[in-house]
């Protein structure tokens, strides 16, 4: 039993970060995406400027690796790789590749009591698998961070639903098309799309424990719906069923540097 639930636990949250130089001793940690965040969900942080960093994720769904830079201390871009395993390619599942570009703007407040905010664009072009929209904010505190965020999108699972507290700038942002308008024009941005829709609370906590340097345990809510969240290229397989039932509305995690 313990085995079972330990090998569950890897597979949630498995990934690999290596880092190319400039190494950040403030325990900034990425997630399985290529981001500065939890497990699947993004923080409002960014790393140090001029830190690259590589990104190795392998679950039950999907393989990825992603380049991330931090050209600037207030931006993150990221550029990634995707293969699912249950996708069609053709009639063939396991065969379809992807890529996408993910990009992350930071402000750190000079007042300690206020949190850093960050604004991101997800995989925010092309087939958009992973295509979502958010507004993020992180309080740092000397052993916790705490994230709270709200997302468009990919982010919206079957749950926790809200409309979109954009519509009052403008009554179209309550409509979000299914395949942008410039979906045939060679992956450009498709901004048809951004912050649309409705949209989802998401967050979460980071402890970090000072008897063990660069050590912390993360917990967050997992919004998503896995049938459209990294979904869905040419289509579905026989396996997808198996591969995507989402288990639980958590997901758990910990990470070491």
């Amino acid at each position: 039993m313990l085995n079972c639930c330990l090998k569950k636990l890897i597979s949630m949250c498995i990934f690999f970060v290596i880092c190319i130089f400039n190494v950040n001793s403030q325990a900034k940690t990425y997630n399985s995406l290529g981001q500065i965040g939890l497990i699947n969900t993004p923080s409002a942080e960014v790393n140090l400027e001029q830190s690259v960093f590589l990104t190795v994720t392998k679950n039950d769904i999907y393989k990825m690796g992603a380049i991330t830079v931090s050209p600037y201390d207030w931006l993150e871009a990221s550029y990634f790789y995707y293969r699912p395993e249950d996708l069609l390619w053709g009639t063939t599942p396991g065969k379809f590749l992807d890529k996408g570009f993910n990009l992350k703007f930071s402000y750190e407040p000079e007042s300690i009591f206020l949190p850093t905010f960050a604004i991101g664009l997800d995989d925010f072009a092309g087939t958009g698998n992973f295509t979502k929209e958010y507004i993020v904010s992180t309080y740092n505190f000397d052993n916790i961070k705490i994230n709270l965020g709200m997302g468009w999108g990919k982010f919206v699972g079957d749950k926790n639903i809200i409309e979109n507290p954009l519509s009052f700038i403008a009554t179209q942002l309550n409509e979000r098309p299914a395949v942008s308008k410039n979906y045939d024009q060679g992956g450009n941005p498709s901004y048809d799309k951004w912050f649309r829709g409705d949209a989802t609370i998401f967050g979460g906590i980071e402890f970090s424990l000072p008897q063990v340097k660069n050590f912390s345990f993360k917990v967050e809510n997992n919004p998503f719906d896995y049938y459209k969240f990294s979904c869905c290229g040419e289509g579905l397989s026989q396996i997808s069923k198996s591969l995507r039932d989402k288990k639980l509305d958590y997901n758990f995690g910990i990470s070491y540097k």
